[in-house]
């Protein structure tokens, strides 16, 4: 009945009760998508990816899918010159893959383990951010 938003969408990621959010037993969610698709053709599709584990403690943040798009630095894996992968013979060795968002939400993470409190504030900076992406995709599609 057009009662589905996107932050209800995001909210039902969110939901570890439901089991569609795990963080248990060494295994957590990987990531998350939320995709707004209006009806309009004229209007652009507006994606929202965590980018991140853990939905319930991630931001979904706002993508919108131009022609000459690039990804951001933060979210673009490293890349090696002695790639373990590509050197035969093959994973000799091993490099950190991690991006620099996935780095810093590793971080987080651990501050919201280790201090509570200050881990929550970080939580609310975070759910702020993700209400102004959603706030600025409403404004982009009216």
């Amino acid at each position: 009945a057009g009662h589905i938003t996107a932050e209800t969408l995001m909210s039902i990621l969110r939901d570890k009760p439901s089991g569609i959010c795990v963080d248990a037993e060494g295994f957590r969610t990987a990531g998350s998508m939320v995709s707004v698709l209006p009806r309009d053709p004229a209007l652009p599709c507006v994606h929202f990816f965590t980018a991140t584990p853990d939905p319930s403690r991630s931001v979904f943040k706002p993508f919108v899918f131009v022609a000459g798009v690039k990804a951001a630095p933060q979210v673009r894996s490293p890349t090696f010159l002695q790639d373990p992968a590509k050197r035969i013979p093959r994973f000799q060795s091993s490099v950190d893959r991690r991006h620099e968002l996935y780095r810093r939400h590793q971080a987080a993470l651990e501050l919201m383990e280790q201090d509570p409190e200050r881990g929550q504030e970080l939580l609310e900076t975070l759910q702020e951010l993700e209400k102004q992406g959603l706030e600025g995709m409403k404004e982009l599609l009216e």
